[in-house]
């Protein structure tokens, strides 16, 4: 079957190579360079095991700039578009997606179109109703960045937003995929299946914020923040997962659902998501007064490959230092940056803040401002 994938980013990419081990995959986006990298086997995604599983397999994957010769003849669509939020409502812009969405329902009725996108609840049903078709249906991803194929070709669980026979058919294809036996296949409706995706964020969102709550306590009375947490772990209730301290939890999807959450409780009572959409600033706010303390004349921020934007606790770390008058200098590892400007960045910084402690920070530890509180295992 040839399937059509509308977007070239990560999550798009990841179903797509998976897909292309069974069926023809035709990736599209208006990025010029990235179609070019795909069409070349560069398949931009930094999963480590994207070179094995293409030796291991034929993958039958191109791109194009043409998204109605993606289109042409596909029996199943999945679309992937990047959603922002207004920084004042919290609304998501779904301007793009929707002109997606729309487009291949002209050029393709009849033909299962899966929304991959994080969207806000109730989105699916409004496609459905504007376009008067039922062959659209949402199916949430659980990827992590890092390791986007593996998770796409193991995942714990699969999950379809339709309750009959066009979530079983696209929800096989889904499981086809897949590398690892006996995935359980969940299928519900289109609503509770973004209420899903929203929700897991969520969770993980507390979860970091209660481990950094816990180190925050640590660290203002004077506790040992990693004997406390293996005490708490040790409850197999709690467990010894997704606990080590950050600087918050960033990137754009987590704070993105969190707030979603937050601002669509209307007139319910609740009382944890707002706390949580709060807990990211109250954690910046002690650590810069942490970093302060120690009066440094140079501070470095070591973030190689960059940071996530604007909602990256370290890029709000650093706003915050600066805006307490300190000189703050980034490490990227990119644009020039290798090792001798690593070296010399080493060099010049008297504090250096990350997120994580890497073999190339050992040599200068006693520098190094981290919460990583398990870095040696």
């Amino acid at each position: 079957m040839k399937i059509a994938v509308i977007g070239l980013g990560i999550v798009a990419l990841s179903d797509a190579l998976a897909l292309a081990r069974k069926h023809e995959v035709v990736a599209t986006g208006p990025v010029p360079d990235r179609v070019a990298a795909i069409n070349a086997g560069d398949y931009l995604l930094g999963d480590p095991l994207v070179a094995d599983y293409c030796t291991r397999n034929t993958v039958s994957l191109r791109a194009t700039l043409d998204t109605a010769e993606a289109l042409e003849g596909a029996g199943l669509i999945l679309i992937s578009a990047p959603l922002t939020i207004d920084a004042d409502t919290g609304a998501f812009h779904t301007e793009e997606l929707e002109s997606r969405v729309e487009f291949a329902h002209r050029r393709c009725p009849g033909v299962p179109i899966v929304i991959r996108s994080v969207v806000p609840i109730g989105f699916t049903k409004r496609m459905r109703a504007a376009f008067g078709s039922t062959m659209i249906l949402y199916a949430p991803e659980f990827l992590r960045e890092a390791h986007s194929l593996q998770d796409a070709l193991n995942p714990r669980f699969l999950i379809v937003g339709d309750r009959g026979a066009l979530g079983a058919r696209v929800g096989a294809v889904l499981l086809d995929a897949t590398e690892q036996p006996g995935v359980t296949l969940r299928q519900m409706g289109a609503s509770e299946a973004e209420a899903v995706k929203h929700f897991s964020q969520a969770y993980l969102a507390a979860r970091v914020a209660y481990f950094n709550e816990l180190d925050s306590y640590a660290l203002a009375k004077g506790l040992n923040a990693r004997q406390v947490i293996d005490g708490v772990c040790h409850d197999p209730r709690i467990g010894t997962y997704a606990n080590n301290p950050c600087f918050g939890y960033g990137g754009e999807r987590v704070p993105r659902s969190v707030r979603h959450l937050a601002e669509t409780c209307g007139g319910i009572s609740a009382n944890v998501l707002p706390t949580v959409a709060r807990a990211a600033k109250a954690r910046v706010a002690l650590l810069a007064s942490k970093v302060l303390e120690r009066a440094p004349r140079r501070i470095g921020v070591y973030s190689p490959g960059g940071t996530t934007g604007a909602r990256d606790p370290l890029v709000a770390l650093s706003d915050t230092l600066i805006a307490h008058g300190a000189d703050v200098h980034t490490y990227t590892g990119v644009a020039g940056h290798g090792a001798v400007g690593l070296a010399r960045f080493k060099a010049d910084c008297d504090l250096i803040l990350a997120q994580r402690i890497t073999p190339e920070l050992a040599d200068v530890s006693a520098k190094v401002f981290s919460r990583d509180l398990y870095a040696a295992g």
